[in-house]
């Protein structure tokens, strides 16, 4: 043999021998229960040798399981070309069709086969087929008809127990359940029928009124997921529907454990993409945001409509962790995406309303609270600080009709303070009669409140009626000067004193402000609006000594001063 006829030869053998590799390879990780690291394998098996029965048998069987069911049924037709005689293989492009939602094509194939050969395996895949396809009493026939040929075997069962199990209108979970245990009592390795006798468990246990009973249909359901981990810790969709029944059941810790093995299990690009939905969702209620928006990204990209609700769910996580920035651009995303803020939930439109206020941008701010308190003015809390900011804004009228909106809506604590801010927008807009008519009101829910009665005070001297203001003011300060006053009491006395005294500066009657300031020291000793206006005082009655010694008094605690600064010059105070 030359040299170049064993070039030729070796090429040929080449490829051969790395096939054989590559499906010996992708079998054993089958036979291991790992389909990811198969699925890699038949990929270079495939490569060379595209065409061959078995390696297409594997691609399609493997396909299936890491749930990339395009592929599955692509290369399961190219097998059913080549090869529609052998049983396994039928059985393989059957159930890839049934999982990609092509039950009718997978009763077709299954109908050929088990005219050639009627075993119980393609009984139960067919009966898995007619129950999708809704042919419920043809299931139910081939089904029992299963049972009485095979009666000791475990599929049989298992058969009847997924017809019902998916029964329609609704499933019939005590049948299903009945015959899944007969099944394991038969066969207790078999994975799929604890699969399904769990999924039994949790929906009885959801339908059940009774509280202990439906605890215990749980647990139960939970020592059959235990079962199916034990047999296959590598069941990468037991891992899925446990983590799901734990999301639904709203227990989100155990939901992510869960999720994250079946993740762990099948990759993003792999598997089921609502398991990113699922698992980012749990973590959105754990609060926990930077874990949560890899999987939330990971679903609004695999799966256009839940684009807009990642988003929202991301932005509202966001904004609970004080993320006002983050919240806001992530929610100008969701609006993007979905166009219109109609069809989000209340509550997110007021996050987005705020988070946009407290990151800087105040003027859309008020634009989307301005919705969110039309839609829901309900919202207690939001609905009292957004009075606030447009009251902080100057929007005077639109703030009172906020407060208002709120007092219909919500009656607490709060109601007598939103009575004196509706009071001060009439005052800031100069409607004294009903600043007026407000602050009354407030103080019937709070008679004492210093604050309420200076304020109503100052309206009254505003009007003119000083001896109205007088009378407000001094019950301020006796309140204050009270030795069992708090601390919040001896300020607004405070406050009170520097309004007397500067109605008295008008008046002239400088002894009235040395003398009131100098006893109001006892709430204060070194106050500097006091000492200020005994400085004042002094210099009013002639006293320049006396007051240049409080000028001086004021300087120690504030040198800048401007008034102490100014008068004492002019005084040429040492």
């Amino acid at each position: 043999m030359n040299i170049k006829r064993i070039i030729i030869v070796l090429l040929v053998l080449l490829p051969a021998s790395v096939y054989s590799q590559s499906l010996d390879a992708a079998k054993s990780l089958v036979e291991e229960g790992d389909y990811l690291a198969a699925a890699s394998q038949i990929r270079l098996a495939l490569i060379e040798q595209p065409k061959n029965a078995e390696v297409l048998y594997y691609a399609t069987r493997i396909f299936s399981e890491i749930e990339l069911h395009e592929e599955a049924v692509m290369y399961g037709s190219r097998m059913y070309a080549e090869e529609n005689d052998i049983p396994e293989y039928v059985q393989a492009f059957a159930f890839a069709l049934t999982r990609a939602g092509q039950p009718l094509e997978a009763i077709t194939v299954l109908r050929r086969l088990q005219k050639k050969s009627d075993d119980v395996r393609t009984s139960l895949l067919l009966v898995n087929a007619l129950s999708d396809a809704d042919s419920l009493n043809q299931a139910e026939l081939v089904a029992t008809t299963a049972k009485k040929k095979f009666p000791n075997s475990a599929d049989a069962y298992f058969a009847l127990g997924i017809l019902y199990f998916k029964y329609k209108p609704q499933p019939v979970l005590e049948l299903a359940v009945q015959n899944l245990e007969e099944a394991i009592k038969l066969n207790d390795k078999l994975v799929l029928a604890h699969f399904v006798l769990a999924q039994s468990y949790w929906k009885m246990a959801n339908k059940e009124s009774d509280a202990d009973l439906a605890n215990a249909l749980f647990k139960r359901s939970l020592l059959e997921w235990n079962k199916v981990t034990q047999l296959d810790s590598l069941n990468a969709r037991a891992w899925f529907e446990q983590g799901k029944i734990f999301f639904l059941a709203e227990k989100w810790n155990d939901a992510v454990v869960a999720l994250l093995k079946y993740r762990e299990l099948r990759p993003v690009g792999t598997g089921d993409a609502i398991a990113s939905w699922y698992l980012g969702s749990a973590y959105y209620r754990l609060n926990r945001c930077d874990s949560a928006q890899i999987h939330l990204d990971d679903a609004s990209r695999l799966i256009d409509s839940l684009r807009t609700p990642a988003s929202l769910q991301l932005a509202k996580c966001k904004f609970l962790s004080k993320d006002w920035v983050g919240a806001s651009h992530t929610y100008g995303t969701a609006l993007a995406g979905g166009k219109s803020m109609k069809d989000w939930e209340n509550i997110n439109v007021w996050y987005y309303g705020a988070s946009l206020v407290l990151s800087g941008d105040t003027t859309r701010g008020i634009e989307v609270m301005d919705e969110a308190a039309v839609r829901d003015p309900k919202q207690c809390g939001l609905m009292f600080r957004y009075g606030l900011l447009l009251q902080q804004k100057n929007k005077n009228a639109r703030s009172t009709e906020i407060f208002r909106q709120r007092l219909a809506n919500c009656q607490d604590s709060l109601d007598t303070r939103i009575h004196f801010l509706i009071g001060n927008n009439f005052f800031a807009d100069s409607l004294v009669d009903s600043a007026i008519a407000e602050y009354e009101t407030a103080l019937k829910g709070d008679p004492g409140n210093g604050i309420f009665l200076v304020r109503l005070a100052e309206t009254f001297a505003s009007m003119g009626n000083v001896t109205k203001a007088r009378e407000l003011y001094h019950q301020v300060v006796i309140a204050g000067s009270d030795s069992s006053a708090e601390e919040h009491e001896k300020r607004t006395a405070i406050s009170a004193i520097l309004k007397l005294n500067a109605l008295d500066m008008e008046l002239k009657d400088w002894a009235a402000i040395v003398n009131r300031s100098k006893s109001s020291l006892t709430l204060d000793p070194k106050n500097k609006w006091l000492l200020l206006y005994i400085a004042f005082g002094y210099q009013g009655m002639g006293k320049t000594d006396d007051a240049c010694k409080y000028y001086k008094e004021v300087l120690k605690i504030d040198p800048q001063n401007d008034s102490a600064q100014k008068n004492s010059k002019a005084l040429s105070c040492p």
